[in-house]
């Protein structure tokens, strides 16, 4: 896989993941300050869908040739060419991974991995 190729995918997969986290978040907001159900509940969440994700995607594509250019351009200066894509991308997956157990499904993450750590590691 080329190195455009590797960039447009990275940006695309952590905007699709942004973007459903923020739809799941104002979502909860709205579930939580609106008390309806049915029809008007779902008509509201099909509106909040299409609000985010499609200038999501349309704001992803735009960023996705511009980034993919100024990429390959700093990637022909560094040696390494697809670390800095991965390293980034982990990173984003790491962040979004954590936003994702605690919206979702109620989950600190953070507290988890500080209650793996013995308290003889931490002062």
């Amino acid at each position: 896989m080329s190195n455009k190729q590797s960039t447009k995918y990275a940006i695309y997969t952590v905007a699709v993941l942004s973007a459903a986290l923020i739809n799941e978040y104002i979502l909860k907001y709205v579930k939580r300050r609106i008390d309806q159900q049915g029809y008007l509940l779902v008509l509201i969440d099909m509106l909040v869908i299409v609000l985010i994700f499609a200038p999501a995607f349309a704001l992803v594509t735009n960023y996705a040739k511009k980034m993919s250019k100024a990429y390959l351009k700093t990637s022909k200066k560094l040696s390494s060419r697809n670390n800095g894509v991965l390293l980034g991308f982990i990173v984003a997956i790491i962040i979004l991974f954590i936003l994702y157990a605690s919206i979702r499904h109620n989950i600190s993450v953070i507290n988890d991995l500080k209650a793996l750590v013995p308290s003889t590691f931490v002062s």
